[in-house]
């Protein structure tokens, strides 16, 4: 991957990254009882009513064991992510933090579907000057077409400094399971990103796409399998690619979609010299588009990322294909 660099030799930098998991959790096994149920009259109902769904989706696979349900914890916000990204947000930028940029990402939907959370997250704060941009549709990789836009943006003299919010809840009756990946926990992720001095520099930013044939909801567990061995190997080729350009980082974290997966492309770059980072805590649970970030914290908080070394942190969705950040930590 080629560094991206802005107007007149300027970098794109993020500063204050803040993860926020919520505190509040349910068990896996209380949410296969209430699949199948009927769900209130609303938004969510009519989208599925829309695309001729009537059950739940996408479907459980054989993942976890009936015995191991209980064990697993998720994460889930018992509000709108919105109030949850404006209260941090307001403690660790001020409340009257001004911005040029405004970029929210998303994967999952939010009720109300008629409130754009871009426009919720600027009049939380106060930024009646911006259009913030809302991007959803592109899967986990949303964050990766923000910092592109925003480096643009910045690069055309939009600004110095932008916010940048990854955040999602998954709502019945979209499902928490897909196949056999990973449990899906609600998560967001807050950073300014700027074309000065940060905490990390944008070394790389890239997509690549993979759409698979047909229709996801006739998808079986084999359909889902195959598709992510194919995002492994896409992921694998990136890396030799990277290795044999010179620019391999020197720590790989990947999103934690599904235990294959997660050891599929950790062992990949291990053949091409990349030590990988699995993330210890909340192991059993995909965070979504926020997932890498956490798994970046924890990685630095442990001493395992330091100042001056790179680290791709690597996205995947089964719909959309995989994407690719390059960061080095600037300690600025």
């Amino acid at each position: 991957m080629n560094a991206h660099r802005l107007a007149s030799g300027k970098k794109l930098y993020i500063r204050g990254l803040r993860c926020i998991v919520p505190t509040a959790e349910r068990s896996l096994e209380a949410y296969c009882v209430e699949a199948g149920q009927p769900w209130e009259d609303g938004p969510p109902k009519w989208l599925f009513a829309h695309a001729g769904m009537s059950s739940p989706w996408p479907p459980m696979g054989p993942g976890p064991s009936a015995s191991s349900l209980s064990a697993i914890r998720i994460p889930v916000f018992d509000k709108h992510p919105v109030e949850y990204v404006c209260e941090e947000g307001s403690r660790h930028f001020g409340s009257d933090r001004k911005f040029d940029l405004i970029c929210y990402c998303h994967e999952t939907v939010q009720r109300p579907l008629t409130t754009v959370p871009g426009m919720m997250l600027a009049g939380a704060f106060g930024q009646r000057q911006v259009l913030p941009l809302t991007l959803g549709q592109l899967g986990s990789l949303a964050c990766l077409r923000a910092l592109h836009w925003s480096r643009r943006m910045l690069e055309q003299g939009e600004g110095t400094e932008g916010l940048l919010c990854i955040a999602d809840r998954t709502d019945y009756p979209f499902s928490r399971t897909s196949w056999t990946g990973s449990v899906k926990g609600d998560a967001a992720v807050l950073c300014t990103v700027s074309a000065e001095a940060g905490d990390y520099e944008v070394v790389g930013c890239s997509l690549q796409p993979h759409f698979p044939e047909g229709s996801m909801h006739a998808w079986t567990t084999a359909d889902y399998e195959r598709t992510m061995l194919t995002l492994a190997r896409q992921a694998e080729q990136a890396l030799r690619e990277m290795e044999a350009a010179g620019n391999a980082p020197d720590r790989l974290v990947i999103q934690n979609v599904s235990d294959s997966f997660v050891t599929s492309v950790g062992e990949a770059g291990e053949r091409c010299g990349i030590p990988g980072y699995v993330r210890q805590t909340r192991r059993a649970i995909n965070f979504l588009g926020s997932d890498p970030f956490l798994t970046l914290e924890e990685a630095v908080s442990g001493g395992r990322l330091r100042e001056g070394e790179s680290v791709l942190l690597l996205f995947a969705s089964a719909d959309y294909g995989i994407g690719l950040l390059t960061l080095r930590g600037a300690g600025g």
